[in-house]
């Protein structure tokens, strides 16, 4: 737990990116100070702008089941999604808003868009409409809260592993390819290791 008195969790990672330098070589774009007010000089009559990304809670109210009376063009039911955001994430979103308007302002930049408000859970996307988005099969210890093992080994089917992104339980606002390559890592040498033991 990052940062309490934000009135949300898990910090805030500042990310630049990449321009050309004075001397034509790529560097790290803003920072602070001479380097930012350097850029933005140089740039200047340019649009700037700015979208930020947070972490989305893990809450047992959000989940998804079969739908009993929906089927796709094959016949074969589909997903039916209940997901709600939290207080927490709406808070990250309108802490962002106004970070976002006061480094503008700061820097004398005029805002030409549209300003998210509380109308619109300050900007926050529809779950699913954009990156990152995992889970659906949770890992867990309990079978009564979890579809998968440590493993990502079926709670109820002991020859089903589910090695993709689905396992996850919770996700920040990073690319997932990562873990779920170490997750699937980590499943390869457990099966190798029960196929020894012959447990599967």
């Amino acid at each position: 737990m990052h940062m309490p008195s934000y009135g949300f969790a898990n910090g805030i990672q500042g990310l630049n990116g990449l321009v050309p330098g004075r001397d034509g070589k790529m560097k790290e774009a803003g920072g602070f100070g001479a380097s930012l007010k350097d850029d933005y000089r140089r740039f200047f009559g340019t649009q700037v702008g700015m979208a930020g990304r947070g972490t989305a809670i893990a809450r047992a109210d959000n989940y998804c089941e079969i739908d009993p009376d929906v089927v796709d063009k094959y016949g074969i039911p589909v997903l039916r999604f209940h997901y709600k955001w939290s207080d927490a994430e709406v808070k990250q979103a309108k802490h962002m808003q106004e970070t976002f308007k006061e480094i503008m302002h700061g820097m004398g930049a005029i805002i030409t868009s549209k300003v998210h408000g509380p109308e619109t859970n300050y900007g926050l996307e529809a779950p699913g409409k954009i990156i990152h988005e995992v889970g659906t099969v949770r890992m867990g210890d309990d079978p009564k809260k979890s579809a998968l093992n440590k493993y990502c080994q079926a709670h109820d089917c002991k020859n089903l592993f589910v090695v993709d992104a689905a396992p996850f339980v919770q996700q920040g606002d990073k690319n997932a390819t990562w873990t779920i390559l170490a997750l699937s890592m980590r499943t390869s040498e457990y099966i190798l290791a029960q196929r020894q033991k012959l447990n599967v």
